[in-house]
């Protein structure tokens, strides 16, 4: 599959961060922002590392990231983003399941942001086959890893990727950010919410309002749609200061939309004064919540 540029690139490219799921980019700064130093970010399902990219270049002098991407080509592009901005994220060229070993990646007909380990998520002409590993796999090679979030985004294949993780989650209790598509493997996956929410786990809905309600392993599905599909697992109660850091959060990404969405030449120097400060701003503008919720979807168009 032979693109110049990826789905979510042409996104960002239309509208700037605003226009690409500004409530799961908001949710996933604000757990950032509480990290103790030195834990660590794994983005599972990274893509082009756009996630990656945001918490590294904001928090990567005292938190390690690290990116899981196994198709060949998107994961190019990942390597290219880093390395051009100068971020210090690391790649992990591996899928992310239940079992160690390696697996066919069917490359989606739909977009590159829909390849899946499960063939018949999306029609598809090609596979590659890739490595594949686990959560605890992940983490028991690396004795001093300190996993502090996890973002997972792996195209029906979510209950595989926890299962494959309950040892790091029991050890760790890592915040989970989870995309939950209708069209999931659900019997895996409502086994394996059980299995987190038996650990004292919560399960919320991400959305614009807040607080947030809790659901559970029984009733999460009927809470699942194509428009709010991005979850917080989290391993403790949500308190007044972490909803104030997403919706901070989430007022400084939606001024980050068309209108300062600036394109320059390879090579060119920042404008003065353009690029925000890395630290959690304190004076942000008010948007409705029609908006909010407008921007988090996923504008068909581009896929």
């Amino acid at each position: 599959m032979n693109r110049k540029q990826t789905a979510v690139q042409r996104q960002l490219r239309r509208s700037g961060l605003a226009g690409y799921e500004p409530l799961t980019q908001a949710t996933l700064m604000a757990v950032a922002h509480q990290a103790p130093e030195g834990s660590a970010v794994l983005d599972v399902g990274a893509h082009i590392g756009l996630y990656s990219a945001l918490i590294d270049a904001v928090y990567g002098r005292r938190l390690s990231v690290h990116a899981f991407e196994p198709a060949p080509e998107t994961s190019a592009i990942c390597a290219k983003i880093r390395d051009v901005n100068g971020l210090g994220f690391e790649l992990v060229r591996s899928a992310v399941s239940d079992t160690p070993g390696s697996a066919e990646l069917y490359l989606s007909l739909k977009a590159e942001s829909s390849h899946s380990l499960n063939a018949g998520h999306r029609r598809h002409t090609e596979s590659v086959t890739v490595p594949v590993t686990t959560l605890d796999a992940f983490t028991q090679e690396r004795p001093d890893l300190r996993p502090h979030l996890i973002k997972i985004d792996v195209e029906t294949l979510e209950g595989q990727v926890l299962a494959g993780g309950l040892r790091t989650m029991k050890q760790h209790r890592p915040w989970i950010v989870l995309e939950i598509l209708p069209s999931s493997d659900h019997e895996s996956l409502t086994q394996s919410l059980k299995a987190i929410t038996e650990l004292g786990y919560g399960l919320y809905p991400i959305q614009a309002e807040s607080p947030w309600i809790g659901r559970n392993a029984d009733n999460y599905r009927t809470h699942v749609s194509s428009n709010g599909r991005d979850w917080l697992l989290a391993p403790e109660p949500l308190t007044y200061d972490f909803h104030h850091a997403m919706r901070t959060w989430l007022r400084a990404i939606l001024e980050c939309d068309e209108r300062t969405n600036l394109e320059l030449p390879g090579g060119s120097v920042f404008p003065e004064g353009w690029n925000a400060p890395y630290s959690l701003p304190t004076a942000p503008r008010k948007r409705s919540l029609k908006d909010l919720v407008r921007g988090q979807r996923r504008p068909a168009p581009a896929f």
